[in-house]
């Protein structure tokens, strides 16, 4: 089942990779003080925070380890960056003459 959250951060490049793993650390160090002084309203906050550092290294350390073995792995293309607007082709529209791609012709009243 595909996470969102790690592609979202398959999608960062190295440098932002980097700053969101330093980000998470300090989320998990203000959760810390939260529980210390007893206000941390949800308990289910640090297990979420520290499994958000530990999908950031992974996808990090896979990347290390892919560019030393010789075939380096490029962060994913984010979908917003490849829609071309041209590209969107609207099937259910009647005003829209597109012919299925059967070879049948789309009967109309």
């Amino acid at each position: 089942m595909p996470n969102p959250l790690a592609d979202e951060a398959r999608s960062m490049t190295d440098a932002e990779l980097g700053d969101a793993i330093n980000e998470a650390y300090r989320e998990v160090f203000n959760l810390q003080f939260q529980i210390g002084t007893r206000q941390l309203q949800n308990p289910m906050a640090m297990r979420q925070a520290r499994r958000q550092v530990a999908r950031l290294r992974t996808i990090l350390r896979e990347r290390q380890l892919a560019e030393a073995a010789g075939t380096p792995i490029e962060p994913l293309v984010r979908v917003a960056d490849t829609v071309d607007e041209a590209d969107d082709v609207d099937y259910n529209d009647a005003d829209n003459n597109v012919e299925p791609e059967d070879g049948s012709a789309s009967e109309e009243e």
